[in-house]
């Protein structure tokens, strides 16, 4: 059933693209296909229980983990299987492979956010006359799995930040419906981060320069530029009681420090370049 809808769900020139025009009623579809995909998926594990070897989970153990203490209380169950997706088998054994992960190589070095942008290229020029990006959660959320991969191999195999010998990540989704996505990094000795020098290597708050490197500095100013606020901006969402509660603007930084709560606070130079966001000039701090 899942290859079926996975099947529907593609466009294609020669069949016709009625259903991806159907806005609402095209996601209805998407969340009905779904549920039914999922009953089928439980109904398989109701029906098969001998071959699933289910007898072997429902044990004195188990009962008890439930908070089935009493006796009258226990009666026939069915196990879902950790094969099972979000299942809490499935929850508890991904739970555990990651804490094994960490005993093994040790605690995490980085940890990387990855938000769907639904102004990507590749995303706007496969939308089809008069769409937006949210008429498409089918598209939106493929782009972001391809560029999720491509993120992953530039971290473990380009080595863009290190030689890394473990990784861990989950997909979540946001109040909006965009995917996003938290890695958990852990490099090799010789490549982890001990001094401030090697943090201010990895992790830049500032803005690139615009003549050596145009797409970065433009992705920074339109994604990740916080403002204006403030004196100039009084009724931005993150100012209260007259102050921004993200303590905006931040003191120019030569270099990495922490806090008196231990959380970093990057470098952050001034290095004289800026950007203009409704129409007011932006630059480092």
């Amino acid at each position: 059933m899942a290859e079926f809808y996975g099947y529907r769900l593609q466009h294609r020139d020669t069949d016709g693209i009625t259903l991806l025009q159907g806005d609402r009623l095209w996601q209805q579809y998407i969340v009905d296909a779904y549920a039914a995909i999922e009953q089928n998926r439980l109904k398989y594990l109701h029906l098969n229980k001998k071959k699933l070897r289910a007898d072997l989970y429902q044990g004195l153990q188990d009962a008890i983990a439930v908070g089935d203490t009493s006796a009258a209380a226990i009666g026939q169950r069915i196990i879902l299987p950790s094969s099972f997706t979000v299942g809490p088998r499935h929850m508890v054994q991904n739970y555990q492979d990651a804490m094994a992960i960490c005993r093994w190589a040790g605690c995490p070095d980085a940890f990387i956010t990855f938000t769907c942008n639904p102004q990507w290229l590749e995303i706007k020029r496969a939308l089809l006359l008069g769409q937006q990006p949210q008429d498409r959660p089918d598209l939106v959320t493929r782009v972001f799995k391809i560029k999720l991969k491509e993120l992953i191999n530039d971290i473990h195999k380009n080595h863009i930040l290190g030689r890394t010998i473990a990784g861990i990540y989950v997909v979540e989704f946001q109040n909006r419906g965009l995917s996003h996505a938290h890695l958990l990094i852990l490099f090799t000795e010789d490549c982890k981060p001990h001094m401030v020098e090697d943090v201010d290597r990895m992790i830049s708050a500032e803005l690139p320069n615009l003549e050596t490197n145009k797409l970065a500095h433009e992705t920074v100013a339109r994604c990740t530029m916080h403002g204006p606020c403030g004196a100039v901006f009084p009724n931005a969402p993150c100012m209260e009681e007259g102050k921004c509660k993200k303590q905006y603007p931040r003191k120019f930084q030569s270099e990495m420090v922490t806090d008196v709560n231990e959380y970093p606070i990057y470098r952050c130079r001034d290095t004289g370049h800026t950007v203009l966001v409704h129409g007011i000039e932006l630059d480092n701090h």
